[in-house]
């Protein structure tokens, strides 16, 4: 009984619940809990909302703010798939080969192994494009955390690709080019 009353606070402690067994297997599941991102703490870890760990590998979500003209490689996640929802501005897409254009409240989601960039081409504007992407599953969070800073820190497209593939991706072409 000792035994069981120690695993079980264990298993409480580190949020795993015992969720069922029978005679040849035991269940046991991730606690589901309630996670707040503040806008100031995701502005400091490059606009991410919610990380994949921070989920159960559910998903991983950007809140982004983009500078116009600014975007991302043509990429390629290999287990994930990818869906922006754009807040303000006008973004377009790269979705394989076809070409998107979406304003406040376009939603577009992409099945993993499909490639696709995106560019805030509202050139014309002060402010910054808002834009909400999300990951599922959330797996590969070093994604989202070490690229964005990589690329702001000037790494070159060569090795920002050898860094994507540690994470699940494939960058496979050059950002968009912002139309006038």
């Amino acid at each position: 009984m000792y035994l069981l009353n120690l695993l079980n606070t264990y298993l409480s402690n580190n949020r795993i619940e015992y969720t069922g067994s029978n005679q040849n297997q035991t269940w046991f599941a991730m606690k589901e809990e309630i996670k707040i991102t503040p806008i100031e703490a995701a502005r400091t870890r490059y606009n991410i909302a919610l990380l994949g760990t921070e989920t159960n590998s559910q998903l991983s979500m950007r809140v982004q703010d983009v500078a116009p003209g600014e975007g991302t490689p043509l990429h390629v996640h290999t287990e994930q798939a990818e869906t922006f929802h754009v807040v303000r501005g006008i973004f377009r897409f790269q979705v394989s080969e076809e070409i998107v254009t979406g304003s406040s409240g376009f939603t577009v989601h992409i099945p993993k192994g499909i490639p696709h960039s995106f560019i805030y081409d509202d050139v014309g504007q002060q402010e910054n494009g808002h834009l909400i992407s999300v990951l599922t599953p959330g797996i590969h969070d070093g994604f989202i955390k070490n690229i964005p800073e990589a690329e702001q820190n000037g790494m070159p497209l060569n090795e920002l690709t050898k860094m994507a593939e540690n994470f699940g991706a494939k960058i496979v072409g050059s950002k968009l080019s912002v139309q006038t």
